[in-house]
């Protein structure tokens, strides 16, 4: 099942979405959505319609799609036709990059209710093949006349993959006074794909944070031309991600992933996460081998007097000035010591990835002379304090005036 929506924005300019198909939790409040799209398979221009029903207001909502465009010849165009976007997304913001081209160019037109006509056309030549185009701050709402995207492909390339992520929360619009919300939670949409005669189209969702959806359309007779990756992690069990999109516990095998540049990324509790970028090809199945690593931070001390030892949980892990590192998230206990001061002993959490900078540690010296009415206090935000104490004073101050009374 799929989705497919677009649009565009404000004097601000605009934004281009693409839809999607699925059963989605959605809203903080936990209501649910239900989304649905038919048909999987098309002509170009046939009509595809979307069902949504149950899609509550101040739901955060991220679209990934993909647009394959089997055997394009020397240009590229993929447009899309007769869509109307009856709901409105505030803080919206849209992002394309279209690989194995040279030049690129992308028009939308939108029409809004009660607001202007906006228009937006930005074009750009691609840098080994990749070009990509961000907007944001914007709004996504109105029905879009034109929704082009056109270049030309590199010499030897029989496919062009456009990818887009747009992001939005629905919501009143505040520059449309006549919106007392962010639109109606049951509707419909329909619109068609056309411009190119084989491919695909694949579309994800996150509601709220969460992946909730991974699904594909077919446009036309494309020949099957997609990739493979096979992911494995040690240690194994790690959570596996492709542009985004959850695919289960290493190891893994991916079936179906168009060709072009993915971004893998491996997770697990207690480890860092690994993230590389991979070039799929339609020949063979591209192995990814992560050796996670264990979740660590850092600690940077320093003191005065330097040359401190360290003791990090009793161990010695250098002098000072140093930082610490590969230390474990979590609680532990720091420790500082010298010959000929007072030993320095604090407790200190580390979270992953972090670097705790410690203030300057001054150690006190242990065969520091008394002083009548001060104490030494083992301070570590700066420097070290003396205490006054008066009672003290006062006794020393009468006692010795009590040796010269008459």
């Amino acid at each position: 099942m799929v989705k497919y929506t677009v649009i565009v924005m404000h004097p601000r300019t605009f934004i281009l979405l693409f839809g999607t198909a699925m059963l989605v939790t959605l809203g903080a409040a936990a209501s649910a959505a239900v989304i649905t799209v038919s048909p999987d398979h098309v002509n170009p221009g046939d009509t595809i319609t979307v069902t949504v029903q149950g899609l509550a207001d101040e739901s955060a909502l991220r679209m990934s799609w993909e647009v394959y465009i089997d055997e394009p010849g020397p240009d590229f165009l993929w447009n899309v036709e007769g869509l109307s976007f009856p709901i409105n997304l505030e803080n919206a913001s849209f992002r394309i990059t279209n690989q194995n081209t040279v030049t690129n160019k992308v028009t939308l037109e939108n029409e809004v209710p009660n607001y202007d006509t906006r228009e937006l056309t930005h074009s750009g030549n691609s840098v080994d093949g990749t070009w990509t185009f961000f907007h944001g701050n914007d709004f996504i709402n109105g029905t879009w006349p034109v929704i082009r995207n056109e270049g030309t492909v590199e010499e030897g390339k029989t496919n062009v993959l456009s990818l887009v992520e747009w992001y939005g929360v629905k919501r009143a619009n505040p520059e449309i006074p006549e919106q007392e919300n962010g639109g109606p939670d049951d509707f419909v949409m329909q619109f068609s794909f056309s411009g190119f005669e084989n491919g695909r189209v694949k579309f994800t969702i996150q509601v709220n944070g969460t992946d909730v959806l991974n699904d594909e359309v077919t446009v036309g007779s494309p020949v099957s031309r997609t990739g493979t990756l096979y992911l494995k992690s040690s240690p194994p069990a790690a959570m596996v991600y492709v542009d985004g999109v959850y695919y289960g516990l290493t190891p893994r095998k991916v079936t179906g992933v168009s060709p072009g540049i993915r971004t893998v990324k491996m997770t697990k509790d207690g480890y860092s996460d690994y993230v590389e970028q991979v070039m799929v090809t339609t020949s063979g199945i591209k192995m990814v081998m992560a050796t996670l690593s264990p979740a660590t931070g850092s600690i940077r001390v320093s003191s005065v007097p330097a040359h401190a030892d360290v003791y990090l949980d009793s161990v010695l892990v250098g002098t000072t000035p140093m930082t610490v590192t590969g230390v474990s998230p979590g609680a532990h206990t720091l420790a500082l010591k010298k010959d000929g001061y007072q030993d320095y002993t604090t407790s200190v959490t580390i979270t992953d990835g972090e670097t705790l900078r410690m203030p300057n540690i001054f150690l006190v010296r242990s065969n520091l002379p008394p002083h009548p009415g001060m104490t030494y206090g083992n301070w570590a935000g700066g420097g070290f304090t003396p205490r006054i104490n008066p009672d003290a004073i006062l006794e020393r101050v009468n006692a010795r005036f009590d040796k010269v009374r008459f």
